[in-house]
């Protein structure tokens, strides 16, 4: 489908509900360089929707085990639409085609998205419907049009489900088909699938043994009743045998299922080429099969007489959820996921010393960086990152980025989730702030820091819109609350100063952190909204602390500082002798800019947080013996006292 460049808006009709979908230039298509034609590949889809009889299929992000980060193997989505932001969903009709993402998003998926074919849908924006809507109001009534096609393996029950039901309301339907993406996106052009060696995290690092895991896990079945849990998630795989792999970009995972049963005996679904030998004598007690066989053998261990009900989480996969008998069926949060959220006390030690050493990189680059602007050495965003790589890669237990890093200079900053290429990275100067979002994983954990900086004069305007999200950063590092607390009680803390000024910023404010696992861990967060998921914030939990603002065109500011739930004890308890309290101990050491701050914003008690900060800061970094003259000399700068 063609749209023009003078599209004014495109008007829909849902249930007789008027949406407007676009306006003005929302959906103006102004073909760029970076925009990869996807006509062939939608004609050649169409082509197999007909041959099947659908009306409409639907395109995940996620691979069979609904992972953020995928395989390029397994980036379908990104393909079919030429979209390549890790987070959105996919719709082709046999005469339209459809993208929905979220806010981090929008700006990159008008330079991506291939406008000549695709409408973008800007998700939780006003007057744009939600997916299940639009589909509704395409498919046909009549069949064999009123089919909607979905590789179930891919999407999520919960999400099968909410949809399905408004499907039905149109006496239409989701039903479970082959990938039809992999029919047309073949070898040579396709990637081949990653199957890298799997490694025992040593108990050193995990601090509890795999199997006293599982047997944590059998206990929970026990108290529902239930006979078998699945596990799907990679990183609940991983982490309950203690293994890594690298299949996964930026995840030390491995493609697995694996079934957890009451009596505490395993089974693990893998590719068992991959093991190391250390990792086969670890697994010796644990029943592997082929990872082919996983949906066939559980369907054949669902049916047996003597299972009465097997525990999924509602992340699972429809596909999953179809091969099991309804009436055994038991959807709960996963157990695994709750229990790896608390950072037992190895895993929190390893966590707090490596964020020193990641801290020590950090330090080290930033000197680098300003030494090279200050002698007129031309770096651009592609290279500051690629050396914030190598310092870290020479600290102790380094293994890898934990994401593609947000290096970004003046109006890229603006881009939520804009990382550089060799063709559009931005030269770094002195007029201008610099945004650097980057994380490691490390054998004893996961890193994910954000500080925005700048090496000349800043404008009032940076400096005014700085100071506040610092303010909103320092009130929830600094936050005391109640047992029972959600984190999104605690948003409002780093928002606050932005509201007082009309300003916001479209992303969460905090995510849980996973242990040399997932930058991106269940199931609390810190943000606005409710999840069905979410649980109070626990002692051992680790989260990111990372408000934001961005002016598209001109400067984006975020700081983002990894923070752990801890015990809070009070000298005197006046609430209640029963009542106990948390608070967050902080994880990160790298200093903030002092260049950008105004000091007469900060109340008393943000200074006194934010100099005692720096000289934490100061003292742990300078203690590792880790950094020359002129980085010293750095960190002494940028963490000097701040009065006013």
């Amino acid at each position: 489908m063609l749209i023009s460049s003078i599209v004014i808006g495109f008007i829909l009709f849902v249930n007789n509900v008027r949406f407007v979908v676009c306006q003005g230039t929302d959906f103006s298509c102004a073909v760029k360089p970076t925009q990869v034609s996807t006509t062939d590949r939608l004609q050649r889809l169409r082509a197999h929707l007909k041959s099947n009889g659908l009306s409409a299929y639907v395109i995940f992000s996620e691979d069979e085990h609904q992972s953020e980060y995928v395989q390029l193997y397994d980036k379908r989505r990104a393909w079919i639409t030429g979209f390549l932001g890790s987070a959105g969903t996919a719709v082709v009709t046999l005469d339209s085609a459809a993208l929905w993402t979220d806010g981090r998003y929008w700006t990159e998926a008008e330079d991506e998205l291939d406008c000549r074919n695709w409408y973008l849908m800007r998700q939780g924006r006003e007057g744009v419907p939600s997916l299940s809507n639009w589909l509704s109001s395409q498919v046909n009534s009549t069949p064999p049009y009123n089919r909607v096609g979905v590789a179930a393996q891919f999407a999520s029950s919960d999400w099968w489900q909410a949809v399905d039901n408004i499907l039905n309301g149109k006496n239409a339907s989701l039903v479970e088909v082959h990938e039809l993406v992999d029919l047309i996106w073949l070898s040579p052009e396709r990637p081949l699938a990653v199957a890298n060696p799997i490694n025992v995290h040593a108990l050193q690092y995990a601090g509890i043994p795999w199997e006293d895991k599982v047997k944590d896990i059998a206990e929970r079945l026990k108290v529902k009743h239930a006979d078998a849990y699945v596990v799907t998630a990679l990183d609940e795989v991983a982490w309950l045998f203690s293994l890594r792999g690298s299949d996964i970009p930026y995840n030390p995972f491995f493609k697995a299922y694996a079934i957890v049963n009451a009596d505490q005996t395993t089974q693990l679904w893998l590719n068992s080429d991959q093991l190391t030998s250390a990792a086969s004598i670890q697994l010796s007690k644990v029943n592997i099969h082929p990872y082919g066989s996983f949906l066939s053998d559980l369907h054949q261990l669902a049916n047996q007489s003597d299972i009465s009900q097997i525990w999924i989480s509602s992340s699972a996969s429809q596909a999953i959820f179809n091969r099991i008998p309804k009436e055994k069926i038991l959807i709960a949060s996963s157990p695994v996921e709750l229990i790896k959220a608390l950072k037992n006390p190895t895993e929190e030690k390893g966590m707090r010393d490596c964020g020193i050493r990641d801290g020590v990189a950090r330090v080290r680059h930033l000197a680098w960086l300003e030494n090279q602007l200050n002698n007129n050495i031309i770096v651009n965003e592609t290279k500051s990152a690629e050396q914030l790589e190598h310092f870290q890669s020479e600290e102790a237990l380094f293994q890898m980025l934990s994401f593609d890093s947000i290096s970004a200079f003046g109006a890229n900053a603006a881009i939520i989730h804009y990382s550089p290429t060799a063709q559009t990275a931005a030269t770094i100067t002195k007029n201008g702030l610099y945004l650097l979002d980057a994380g490691a994983q490390y054998l004893d954990c996961t890193t994910d820091v954000t500080r925005t900086h700048v090496f000349g004069t800043a404008t009032e305007e940076q400096k005014n819109a700085y100071t506040l999200v610092l303010q909103g950063s320092i009130d929830l590092a600094d936050a005391v609350f109640p047992y029972g607390t959600y984190g999104r009680s605690l948003d409002i803390l780093t928002r606050q100063y932005l509201y007082r000024n009309s300003m916001d910023y479209n992303h969460g404010t905090g995510h849980g952190i996973g242990h040399f696992l997932s930058v991106h861990e269940g199931p609390s967060f810190i943000s606005m909204g409710y999840s069905s998921s979410d649980i109070p914030l626990t002692d051992g939990m680790v989260f990111s602390d990372e408000p934001g603002f961005y002016l598209p065109g001109n400067f984006g500011i975020r700081l983002e500082t990894d923070i752990i739930v801890k015990n809070y004890t009070l000298p005197n308890n006046y609430v209640n002798s029963a009542t106990q309290f948390l608070h967050f101990d902080i994880l990160t050491m790298v200093p903030f800019e002092r260049d950008l701050i105004i000091c007469k914003m900060l109340t008393e008690a943000q200074k006194d947080w934010l100099n005692w900060y720096h000289r934490e800061v100061k003292s742990k970094l300078e203690s590792t013996k880790r950094l020359n003259q002129d980085e010293l000399r750095y960190l002494v700068d940028k963490t000097q006292e701040i009065k006013c």
